[in-house]
């Protein structure tokens, strides 16, 4: 959650408002790890909500981090061609697996498609951020050969969900993950100490690193982070001094069009209010996909905040927004990550079989932070990304949806913060074609921008494949 500039400009005052999430929503106990968490005291708060549909999964309480569990599994049980459970990869600071699910046709399958990854409970204790992004799933396997439109982009669009990035934060019903740090503040790019709670370093946190590798490794064109509750929806900068991302006006038209769906208005987080080391801003500067920051909560925001009102209601959306709500803001998202015209493609012909691998290595900065020496500077730390397909179609063709190599010019640079910059770094990926085995027949350098295509000339690798 973060403040409304209508509330305050103080991040402190915001963490107060999210700290005291729990307390504003008090008729509501905590999820409990048992078999049944506490039943909300107040039914439905408005006429909308007496209309709102049933969830998709039938619900009606919060899960318990056991239920989400038992969800997942169910999914990927009843649909092993469609989910898939995953793990990530770092245990969270109390040894906590953090699981999620990837959902897609033949979604056993390395293929190329480009990636929507939504996230809920940065912060623990706001559960609606995890209950709306496990209804999704439930949504999209019902519905997958039903619903058109649903079935169109699960052919083209691999949706990870990962409902609780924070278990700690969630079982222990707080803000913060088990080591006190508020993993929203805790990403590297653009890092201060002087934020509350950020960590004793960037990237401190194996929840932080968890949400970097996951976006590391696979082609995010679209990232979704669900908090509550402000119904807004922001994405960078995070500081004024930063100034506007490159590609600003395409921010504001993916925000107004899940806008039109869920009814919450978009801004820059920075003109909400200031903050330092969210997964929004690293994740653009790195990868150049759109990530944005979506605030749940009550339509108008004076409602009590019920179960009803903060997850059926904003699920299916409320009075002009009944029908659309978040479902359909998430449906928007899976349209932005098909959209060809958003990313980038990489095509060519490879052998049947052969593994097509992408990387690219970089540096990027914090803000300056103090030093033993008494000078102020930013601190560098290493990003890799990497990717993987197999060209599995008959006659080798593939077509691979990928963020563009062209990186925007990040403000936090080695000399300290630069703001208002327009121009992008001509960088490349680097691709291998291998053999199953892992035997690299050859390299490539490929460089493509924003909306454009390039061809990968595998003619090595085809010659020496069956050798």
């Amino acid at each position: 959650m973060r403040a409304s500039s209508a509330l305050s400009k103080s991040r402190h005052a915001a963490v107060a408002l999210c700290t005291g999430l729990a307390l504003t929503t008090g008729v509501l106990a905590a999820p409990a790890q048992a078999a049944q968490p506490a039943q909300p005291a107040a039914p439905a708060t408005s006429p909308e909500a007496a209309q709102t549909p049933a969830l998709p999964s039938g619900r009606t309480q919060y899960r318990t981090l056991a239920d989400y569990q038992s969800d997942m599994a169910a999914l990927a049980g009843r649909r092993p061609d469609l989910v898939k459970q995953v793990t990530l990869p770092h245990r969270t600071s109390e040894g906590r697996a953090v699981t999620g699910v990837e959902i897609t046709d033949d979604v056993q399958q390395q293929d190329g498609k480009p990636v929507l990854l939504i996230t809920g409970m940065h912060h623990g204790n706001e559960w609606a951020s995890g209950e709306v992004t496990m209804e999704f799933g439930h949504d999209l396997v019902a519905n997958h050969g039903r619903d058109k439109r649903i079935t169109r982009l699960l052919d083209q669009v691999r949706v990870l969900l990962v409902p609780i990035v924070n278990v700690d934060g969630f079982v222990r019903n707080t803000r913060r993950t088990a080591t006190n740090v508020d993993m929203n503040r805790n990403y590297g790019f653009g890092w201060s100490p002087n934020e509350p709670f950020p960590g004793s370093a960037p990237w401190s946190e194996p929840e932080t690193r968890n949400v970097r590798d996951t976006i590391s490794s696979r082609q995010v064109t679209t990232y979704l982070t669900m908090h509550t509750c402000l119904s807004n929806m922001l994405y960078p900068p995070l500081q004024l001094k930063a100034g506007l991302p490159q590609d600003i006006d395409a921010f504001r038209s993916f925000a107004d069009a899940m806008g039109t769906q869920n009814g919450y208005y978009h801004t820059t987080s920075a003109e909400d209010y200031e903050t330092a080391g969210e997964v929004i801003d690293w994740s653009y500067y790195a990868t150049r996909g759109l990530g944005v920051t979506v605030e749940v909560c009550t339509t108008p925001m004076g409602l009590p905040r019920t179960f009803e009102s903060l997850v059926p209601d904003q699920y299916w959306g409320v009075g002009p927004n009944a029908g659309k709500g978040n479902r359909g803001a998430f449906l928007v998202a899976m349209e932005q990550a098909a959209d060809r015209a958003a990313h980038s493609t990489i095509t060519g012909h490879a052998p049947k079989g052969a593994v097509l691998t992408i990387s690219k290595d970089f540096d990027m900065w914090t803000n300056p932070v103090p030093q033993p020496d008494g000078t102020s500077r930013p601190v560098s730390f290493p990003n890799r990304l990497t990717s993987t397909m197999r060209a599995d179609e008959r006659g080798g063709h593939f077509v691979w949806d990928v963020n563009p190599s062209v990186r925007p010019i990040p403000p936090y640079q080695a000399d300290g913060v630069h703001g208002n910059r327009t121009g992008f770094l001509q960088e490349s990926w680097t691709l291998t074609c291998a053999r199953p085995d892992g035997k690299v027949l050859q390299t490539l350098k490929l460089k493509v921008d924003r909306g454009k295509s390039v061809e990968a000339n595998l003619h090595e690798c085809r010659k020496l494949f069956h050798r």
